[in-house]
């Protein structure tokens, strides 16, 4: 809670699994490689909801064949796991909207997939608001509205899909406050238009990586074909025919007191985690209240639907446009450009991060390559997509992870390292953690160094910097010491 900058959840389940696993990379690498592969299936799904079984299956097949998708598959971190979950909260919101049978379930589902998203990744939040924001664009509210409703925060007549997105934003509240705890500057690289273009081809499937010796980046006439071509497929799955199911029967709404017990829960948790904090307290207690705040969301958004239908011209948009694709559009491309925009105030940009988007980018693209009416030209579309897929596999195996290759480093020092060395290293730094798992019995030191060689006079030192080229030497308190 202290000093992980990530959500917590993904470590946590992680730890039980190595207890039971321990901890070889093939254990380490294993989860994320299953949960990567369920995703094709939950992409096909997808697929399949907003433009019928054949888009489901091709984009599936992208999917598979994603080589970004794939590469971080193979690593043990929580960036495709929460892509995973935030897909599957995307589905069980649909089956609940559109499916009329086993909601108790599919709700419970929803609430759950959308917690574990936020115990994973920090992206909850933008894609927890694109679904509210389609459901008040696609769930029109029953009964008459009075602006005092705003004020006494009243739930009826909301869909019931609003007031189970108003319980999700305050049981995933806890780990917002803690990225508002940890946040802090220098986290991602920013590369401006760079980034955005490299998302909108595909989603990174030909991704610059800076650290491979040489650089590894398209042409820049390749890199600009290949935007072109996403950018016309995209546009044609906004337009091509798509499925348009009518939203199933309300139903019953949420009892009264849970939504009220279920904010001053989390409110009472953050508050707690607020004051055990060793900084940006009255910060903290802020944020603490929005599981409270969240109680005012099923009027906002009735607010927001009392608006819209007053003008003739959006409700007819809504009666043609809403549904199903709507929310691809809006997690595919409208999610990931508002958040574009937002990086020019804040550091977050990380195209790892945005993996949590690329499903639906992908079901826009499938949408729109089983909409040509021609069978040759379609099938053709669909071999040369699927070929361009394949060859981005190479293009990712021959990345290297990180410019900082431990496990070679290790396997150097072994022919002089001694069991009794003193092993130099910062404290509480990612650079250097792995040299914890590839030495896991060394004599390290975190700080204080002067003073462990006071202790050990006859000790060798190994100190482990990570030079480059405008700073060949790291002279810090290590050095000196």
């Amino acid at each position: 809670y202290h000093d992980e900058p990530h959500p917590m959840g993904w470590y946590l389940a992680m730890f039980a699994w190595t207890k039971v696993t321990g901890i070889s990379e093939w254990a380490l690498r294993l989860p994320g490689a299953v949960i990567g592969a369920a995703s094709v299936w939950l992409v096909f799904l997808l697929g399949r909801r907003v433009f019928g079984s054949a888009a489901g299956a091709l984009a599936a097949v992208l999917l598979a064949l994603h080589g970004f998708h794939v590469f971080w598959s193979q690593a043990a971190r929580m960036y495709v796991p929460g892509a995973f979950l935030g897909l599957l909260s995307t589905l069980l919101l649909l089956a609940f909207v559109y499916d009329g049978r086993r909601r108790m379930l599919t709700g419970a589902g929803y609430e759950l997939s959308v917690a574990a998203t936020a115990t994973c990744v920090e992206f909850v939040w933008p894609l927890l608001g694109i679904q509210i924001l389609w459901a008040t664009l696609v769930l029109p509210a029953r009964g008459d509205f009075r602006w005092s409703d705003v004020l006494r925060a009243r739930m009826a007549g909301m869909h019931p899909a609003i007031l189970l997105q108003m319980l999700a934003v305050m049981i995933s509240a806890p780990e917002l406050l803690h990225s508002v705890y940890r946040a802090r500057a220098g986290a991602v690289e920013q590369t401006g238009l760079a980034f955005l273009r490299e998302y909108l081809s595909f989603g990174f499937l030909f991704v610059t990586d800076p650290d491979a010796i040489p650089p590894m980046a398209l042409s820049a006439p390749v890199a600009a074909a290949l935007l072109v071509a996403v950018l016309g497929l995209v546009a044609g799955g906004i337009r091509a025919p798509a499925l348009a199911p009518r939203p199933a029967p309300a139903g019953a709404a949420l009892p009264g007191w849970l939504p009220v017990a279920v904010a001053a829960a989390a409110a009472a948790v953050m508050v707690w985690l607020a004051l055990i904090a060793l900084h940006r307290n009255a910060a903290l207690l802020v944020v603490a209240a929005g599981p409270v705040l969240a109680l005012w969301l099923p009027a906002l958004s009735r607010a927001a639907d009392h608006v819209l239908s007053r003008s003739v011209a959006l409700t007819r948009w809504r009666e043609a446009t809403a549904g199903p694709r709507l929310l691809a559009v809006l997690v595919g491309v409208a999610a990931p450009l508002i958040l574009f925009v937002l990086s020019a105030k804040v550091e977050i940009l990380a195209n790892r991060a945005f993996l949590l988007f690329v499903p639906a980018l992908l079901v826009l693209v499938a949408g729109a390559v089983t909409a040509i009416p021609l069978s040759w030209p379609r099938h053709v579309v669909a071999a040369a997509l699927i070929g361009l897929f394949a060859a981005s596999l190479p293009w990712s195996f021959a990345r290297p992870g990180s410019p900082r290759d431990h496990k070679a480093l290790v396997a150097g020092m072994q022919a002089s390292y001694r069991p009794d060395d003193l092993v130099f290293v910062l404290d509480k730094r990612w650079e250097e953690a792995p040299l914890f798992y590839y030495l896991p019995a060394a004599r390290f030191v975190f700080g204080d160094y002067a003073e462990a060689l006071r202790r050990d006079p006859q000790a060798r030192v190994w100190l482990v910097t990570w030079p480059w080229e405008d700073m060949p030497v790291i002279t810090d308190e290590r050095r000196e010491a």
